[in-house]
């Protein structure tokens, strides 16, 4: 199977990089888009595997871009990649159909969660899976 073809979407200039470290050869970045807009623009342009997805982004929100591309597209693979780690984030993010969520402090598990998506699955970050067991049953692991 080929590299996934992944596309960014973050505020900050530097997650570029650091999610290109982590993925190594996992994965190919194809596009780093740092707002709502550009990610709309981006992903048709781009039509990535996977798209990286923070939920705090200036104008458009990681959410509203969200449900944007899903209502276009429902088979689209969205990993929320975020600092937020409060339950309700979560919940919203699974509602919408994403299919991962990731803290910015766990990148390592980037190539995993992207991983389980490719096969289908949702992928939830260890540390939330620690704190709250209860959402692997909101997020279908």
């Amino acid at each position: 199977m080929n590299e996934p073809r992944i596309l960014l979407a973050d505020d900050h200039p530097e997650m570029g990089a650091a999610v290109e470290r982590e993925l190594g050869e996992a994965a190919l970045v194809v596009g780093v888009v740092h707002d709502g807009d550009a990610l709309l623009k981006a992903a048709e342009e781009l039509n990535p595997d996977v798209i990286l997805l923070d939920i705090s982004m200036p104008g458009m929100n990681g959410f509203e871009a969200a449900r944007l591309l899903l209502a276009a597209t429902p088979e689209r693979r969205i990993i929320f990649l975020t600092m937020h780690d409060h339950p309700l984030y979560i919940a919203e993010a699974f509602l919408l159909g994403g299919r991962g969520y990731v803290l910015k402090r766990s990148t390592q598990e980037l190539p995993e969660a992207i991983g389980h998506i490719m096969q289908g699955k949702r992928f939830l970050s260890s540390t939330l899976r620690e704190a709250h067991p209860e959402l692997l049953s909101a997020s279908g692991n």
